[in-house]
């Protein structure tokens, strides 16, 4: 099962590619209207991840055993303010307890980004996000790998999703 988790704060242009590319087994988790809590910092994940987190909210209850299960994850997000959403890093400050219990691990994690401007734009957001995702991938022991940006234009064109959906295919193979 592969997790698709759409970063954005409202299910519209991330929430529709995961949609499409996702095949039938996978599972998809918009993180709009949900329960997250911000990390505490208190570590007490690292003594113990049968708990995982001493915070109780969808995070805890719902992706955390979703990600354990999963073979490849599927992250995306629209850039606000020149960077993934407050939400999405929210989601990932809290991957603490796996860091410290191995459960990333050799794991798949895979990015979309979307936005308004073009690639040439945004493209030093962009790479500061890849580099971002990259130094925590290799801190983290998870392979990382950048999928695509998106323009509110290109997602007007079905085409260009499909491209995504065959690049993601060719990439996990």
């Amino acid at each position: 099962m592969n997790l698709f988790i759409n970063g954005s704060n409202r299910e519209k242009n991330n929430y529709n590619i995961l949609k499409e590319i996702m095949k039938e087994d996978d599972e998809l988790i918009s993180l709009s209207k949900k329960d997250i809590k911000y990390c505490l910092g208190c570590s007490a994940c690292i003594n113990k991840f049968d708990n995982y987190c001493v915070l109780n909210d969808f995070l805890t209850n719902n992706i955390y055993p979703k990600i354990r299960q999963a073979d490849k994850i599927i992250l995306s997000s629209p850039l606000y303010m020149s960077n993934i959403t407050g939400l999405l890093k929210t989601v990932i400050d809290r991957f603490n307890p796996f860091y410290n219990h191995d459960y990333l691990n050799g794991k798949e994690i895979y990015l979309i980004l979307t936005g308004q401007g073009s690639y040439e734009d945004n493209e030093e957001e962009i790479n500061d996000i890849i580099k971002y995702f990259k130094g925590i991938s290799e801190w983290m022991n998870f392979k990382f790998e950048f999928l695509n940006y998106f323009t509110s234009g290109d997602l007007k064109n079905v085409d260009n999703v499909k491209i995504v959906q065959s690049n993601y295919e060719e990439m996990i193979q």
